[in-house]
């Protein structure tokens, strides 16, 4: 069983394409399903999952909900050997200490308990956030390094971060690089917890341009469209490493 968290402060949208994607690329025996604050803190909704994905939305949200015994349960559920892949505010949540939109009017900065990934998750990387709106994404450029061969991927790009120094993180593989400047910031990584499999990204890649009907993402599904099966390789081979096959 697949468990997408699904409750307070969560993205309609990231859950909506989770889902999808999920459905449209997961081998037929798995089954996905939502996954709430209050299942997990009791423990019995992490019981048989195999994969359990905190999507987009608003993390002061996830540590309002999940902070102390959330945490804690996903933790012994990784311990154990368990898998676990965080998107965007998933992503944020699940450092050690975020950093978000430093010195705006919609900063938030401190300590994250969850602790996946042992650094710092800073952001927005390529332009400003907005809430509630479209305004700041893209179809963002990536350099895939999870193989000898480098390749282009873009990506549905929305106020995500990028994993501070995580190349000198012990236990983390870079998966996935911004391209916006030369420090060449992680956009994605691999790392573990206990005996449990970790995948975090500041990138959307759950998001299918094909589900993609605002006007406004007219010329971000266009290219989102034309990489496509990049995308879809990548997720394939993200669920590989979280033992989904």
């Amino acid at each position: 069983m697949i468990k997408i968290y699904n409750d307070i402060g969560v993205s309609k949208e990231s859950v909506q394409h989770c889902l999808y994607s999920c459905k449209l690329h997961l081998p037929k025996d798995y089954r996905v399903g939502y996954i709430s604050a209050l299942e997990i803190i009791d423990g019995s909704g992490l019981k048989g999952t195999r994969l359990l994905i905190l999507p987009g939305g608003r993390d002061l949200y996830y540590v309002k909900s999940l902070q102390g015994k959330g945490d804690q349960q996903i933790q012994d559920y990784l311990s154990s050997g368990g898998n676990f892949l965080g998107i965007c505010a998933g992503s944020y949540y699940s450092g050690t200490y975020l950093i978000f939109a430093q010195a705006t009017s919609i900063e938030v900065v401190g300590p994250r308990g969850l602790g996946l990934f042992q650094g710092i998750v800073k952001g927005p990387v390529l332009a400003p956030y907005y809430y509630g709106s479209h305004k700041g994404a893209s179809a963002a450029r990536v350099i895939t390094t999870y193989s000898q061969e480098e390749k282009d991927c873009y990506l549905y790009y929305n106020g995500g971060g990028y994993f501070v120094n995580a190349e000198n993180v012990a236990d983390t593989v870079v998966l996935a690089r911004y391209t916006n400047n030369p420090l060449a910031q992680a956009a994605i990584i691999q790392c573990h917890y206990g005996l449990g499999n970790v995948v975090l990204s500041g990138i959307h890649l759950e998001y299918d341009p094909n589900m993609m009907q605002e006007a406004a993402l007219k010329q971000i599904r266009k290219t989102l469209k034309d990489y496509n099966e990049a995308r879809i390789k990548l997720s394939k081979y993200i669920l590989a490493l979280l033992s989904i096959a």
